[in-house]
């Protein structure tokens, strides 16, 4: 029943993160949506690439949370450690190489799905801005990976749910500036960015305060 519990509580929190996320991408859609049926266009397409280059991401994260799980019931915090840097450096240079095909090919992958200038354009200025958070955003998700793996997936959502909160008034008041369309990219790119900052800061506090 104790172990019934614990699964229970572990997956809730699972399925609370995730949906979580999902409702803050319908939130951010429904303000692109605001601006036109062109704009809500090329947004879609842009999300599905840059949804397409970290899915890798998401798999590597899996993984290295049974890693992490499996280490942490034998007790070996410092294989966890050794093993997270490894990890870290992997995956921030895989964002790393997403950022670089964003920043220099923003026009071919836009050409793929779109003819129209200003389709192009709108999905040029997503993936510019939005490749400054790649490597981040890499490191956010390989972390959360990690957390789970230690028991901490209350922690992953409050974080997420805190985040996802205030990026969607973060993106409205960015929306009215002169950035205009520009605002909403920005909002998702920077709290993309302090995000993977934390997760990794929280890593390495519990990794350093837990057992050896």
């Amino acid at each position: 029943q104790e172990i019934l519990k614990e699964i229970l509580h572990l997956s809730s929190m699972t399925c609370i993160q995730q949906s979580v996320m999902n409702f803050g991408i319908l939130m951010v859609q429904g303000l692109v949506n605001s601006f036109g049926s062109v704009v809500m266009a090329a947004f879609s397409v842009a999300v599905k690439i840059d949804s397409f280059a970290y899915m890798p991401v998401q798999d590597f994260g899996n993984a290295f949370s049974t890693f992490v799980a499996q280490n942490y019931g034998a007790g070996k915090m410092d294989r966890i450690r050794k093993g997270y840097w490894i990890a870290f450096r992997t995956i921030a240079a895989w964002g790393c190489l997403i950022m670089a095909l964003f920043f220099i090919f923003p026009e071919p992958l836009s050409e793929i799905f779109f003819h129209e200038a200003e389709a192009i354009q709108i999905s040029v200025s997503y993936f510019l801005i939005i490749g400054i958070s790649e490597a981040f955003m890499s490191v956010e998700l390989m972390t959360i990976g990690a957390l789970s793996g230690l028991g901490r997936t209350r922690l992953c959502s409050i974080i997420s749910i805190v985040f996802t909160g205030s990026r969607i008034p973060f993106a409205m008041a960015l929306a009215v500036t002169p950035l205009g369309l520009d605002g909403i990219w920005w909002a998702m790119s920077l709290t993309s960015v302090v995000k993977g900052i934390i997760f990794t800061i929280v890593f390495h506090r519990i990794t350093h305060n837990g057992r050896s």
